[in-house]
């Protein structure tokens, strides 16, 4: 356990540096989010394209670790939507708990599964990637589209957004690079090592700066809840259908590391644009956050 949290320390330091900086030197928002769509659309996809392109693939345990992921993922979605009345929670309040219940943090993630793992961990981790975004993308739409009082999104639209998403085309391109034995001339092989070196400090940094502390008063036993479901139960969860489907080793681990992320600040934008919470959205972006700097060593400790 001692090396886990030693490897996980520097990435919930970095994220801590986000948040200084966002206080004390860089207040303007508007910088922020210049940092984030450069990180989202530059600095990650060229660190995927080039891990995949270069590193062996996973094999066979490749099917199974997904299952092992996303079927915990699914199947609390479905209760949680089942338990919807019982929960008592306003129209908007409901879709933020459910995408702070199932949401990722890729870029803690990415970090971590390096740091843990190293290229190997890496590479597989973003395969997960390519399955995972496309299926809470969905869950959390239809579930705002339903629930949060506005109008449903056209599903073309969804699936345009799915596509499109340059995680997801970053990792389809490395993948296929890699299955076809191309390689990229030397130049831009370059160049996206060097963007890729600067994917991970970059992306826990703008986590940091999208933190919001005064957010944590806000439905404090809703953001106990997603944060109990999100850290503790999924990974949990995930660990026992690694067991029972056979994904062991540093499979195992990626997979449990992926289940015990904290949500993704990406989860506030899109309560914002559909009509969720956004505020209590950001109250559990934060307090998964600052919780996981605990529960993920833990977790990993005793289900990796």
């Amino acid at each position: 356990m001692l090396a886990t949290f030693s490897a996980l320390t520097p990435i919930f330091l970095v994220i801590a540096l986000g948040i200084g900086l966002r206080h004390w030197l860089a207040r303007d928002v508007s910088f922020w989010r210049t940092v984030e769509r450069l990180t989202y659309f530059v600095l990650f996809p060229s660190l995927l394209v080039h891990r995949l392109m270069t590193t062996d693939l996973p094999g066979n345990e490749v099917t199974s670790a997904i299952l092992a992921l996303v079927i915990p993922a699914v199947v609390m979605a479905l209760v949680l939507i089942a338990l919807r009345t019982r929960l008592a929670m306003k129209g908007p309040d409901f879709p933020s708990f459910l995408m702070g219940s199932i949401r990722f943090n890729s870029y803690a993630g990415l970090a971590a599964a390096y740091a843990l793992y190293g290229a190997d961990g890496l590479a597989l981790f973003a395969l997960l990637l390519a399955v995972y975004i496309p299926t809470v993308n969905v869950i959390s739409t239809g579930v705002l589209a339903r629930y949060a009082g506005q109008d449903a999104a056209p599903l073309a639209s969804v699936l345009r957004a799915v596509i499109t998403n340059p995680i997801i085309v970053a990792c389809v391109g490395g993948i296929s690079l890699n299955l076809l034995g191309l390689r990229l001339p030397l130049v831009l092989d370059n160049t996206l090592t060097i963007l890729g070196d600067a994917a991970l400090g970059f992306g826990l940094i703008s986590v940091g700066a999208a933190l919001h502390l005064e957010s944590l008063r806000l439905g404090r036993r809703i953001i106990t809840g997603a944060s109990v479901i999100k850290l503790l139960l999924l990974p949990v969860l995930s660990a026992v259908l690694c067991t029972l489907f056979g994904v062991e080793g540093y499979a195992q681990g990626v997979v449990v590391l992926f289940a015990a992320l904290p949500c993704s600040p990406a989860a506030y934008v899109l309560a914002r644009q559909l009509g969720g919470n956004a505020e209590l959205m950001a109250g559990i972006i934060t307090g998964t956050t600052a919780a996981a700097i605990l529960t993920m060593p833990v977790m990993l400790a005793i289900l990796a």
